[in-house]
């Protein structure tokens, strides 16, 4: 099981914040297959990689397996 809960990431370019996901919440069931679909810039691959732990989210809950993991 993998759950999503309240996923933020923020990038700082400069002096702006630029927010690449606001408020992700979904969860996948045990061998669920999903698509993620959307128009360029709207945060897929970003999601991706925070699922794939090669990025770290800002804020929320990433629940794998009804345990919590931390983002640092």
């Amino acid at each position: 099981m993998l759950k999503l809960k309240n996923i933020t990431k923020e990038y700082i370019s400069g002096d702006s914040k630029v927010e690449a996901l606001k408020g992700i919440s979904i969860e996948f069931r045990k061998s669920e297959f999903v698509s993620i679909l959307g128009q360029s810039g709207c945060g897929k691959t970003t999601l991706l990689n925070i699922i794939g732990g090669l990025d770290r989210y800002t804020s929320g809950d990433l629940v794998i397996n009804r345990k919590i993991n931390k983002r640092f």
